[in-house]
């Protein structure tokens, strides 16, 4: 099977993998900066001896490195900001409206890359958006409140959006591996350092909660992003975008196991509205 057909079936199984994010991160007992830091400074260790591995006798230019550290920026903002917004609504709001991301890669490659938008992808992201609403908005209605939460997820979202067209140019010309490390550590850097700024520090947390860090560093993290980094070689960035949708509703389905958040009806139609989005967007 050619790389250009296998991408679709590894975006599938990373979306899968993502949803579990929010479960982990609801599961921590530590401040929104030390899960972040955390998980991409475990990421990076994960990856760092592949990177090793492929590095040798081959250069790495200082563009590359500059974009690399640029994307890190807009992961570590994405991170930072949804996180935040797990800790003040629900699992079901918060993931629909980070993966708003696609609206903002659209945008941002239009932009950027100069990548046109066919009908197909403008139909199916659309429909996904039209699905996100669907199932946010019974969580969004409980009331005031919910808004800053809403807010930073989509500020999360603009960010993500960022690091996928950034992502699709560096994938032209650098493997995902090399990417995925570089992007990984400036963020962690970043995060760490960001950590200490707010005082918080490296030990004294509940023992499980390591745990939960290398969980998400080895699932979410290192399988799931990274096999989306993998995909932009051979997809476009709104089209990778575009089916991180899918993750609202197996983010959902898990809350509801994990942490009885019933959903409603509206789940289940804005989840069909999604998954026929995805559908449409990875068959364009």
């Amino acid at each position: 099977m050619t790389p250009e057909r296998r991408a679709p079936v590894v975006v599938a199984f990373a979306i899968v993998v993502v949803s579990f994010a929010a479960i982990l991160i609801r599961l921590c007992t530590v401040p929104t900066a030390v899960i972040a830091a955390f998980r991409l400074a475990f990421s990076s260790l994960i990856l760092l001896p592949f990177f090793a591995g492929k590095r040798r006798g081959r250069g790495i230019t200082k563009r590359q490195m500059g974009l690399c550290a640029v994307s890190g920026i807009f992961l570590s903002l994405h991170f930072l900001l949804w996180i935040e917004s797990l800790k003040i609504t629900t699992v079901a709001s918060s993931v629909v409206l980070v993966t708003t991301s696609p609206i903002f890669a659209a945008i941002f490659a239009w932009v950027v890359l100069k990548e046109g938008i066919s009908r197909r992808t403008l139909l199916a992201t659309a429909l996904c958006f039209l699905g996100s609403l669907t199932i946010g908005r019974g969580d969004i209605d409980l009331g005031p409140g919910m808004l800053k939460g809403d807010l930073f997820a989509l500020g999360g979202a603009a960010a993500f959006g960022a690091c996928f067209v950034i992502g699709r140019s560096l994938r032209k010309s650098l493997g995902y591996i090399e990417y995925a490390f570089m992007t990984y550590t400036a963020s962690a850097v970043m995060l760490l350092a960001w950590m200490t700024f707010r005082g918080h520090g490296f030990t004294g947390f509940e023992p499980v909660n390591y745990l939960w860090f290398a969980l998400l560093a080895l699932g979410p993290q290192v399988f799931g992003h990274t096999s989306l980094n993998w995909a932009l070689k051979y997809i476009p960035a709104p089209k990778v975008a575009i089916s991180v949708l899918g993750e609202p509703v197996g983010s959902a389905l898990l809350a509801w196991l994990f942490f009885a958040e019933v959903p409603g009806y509206t789940l289940f139609i804005g989840g069909a509205l999604i998954l026929y989005g995805v559908y449409l967007a990875m068959t364009d």
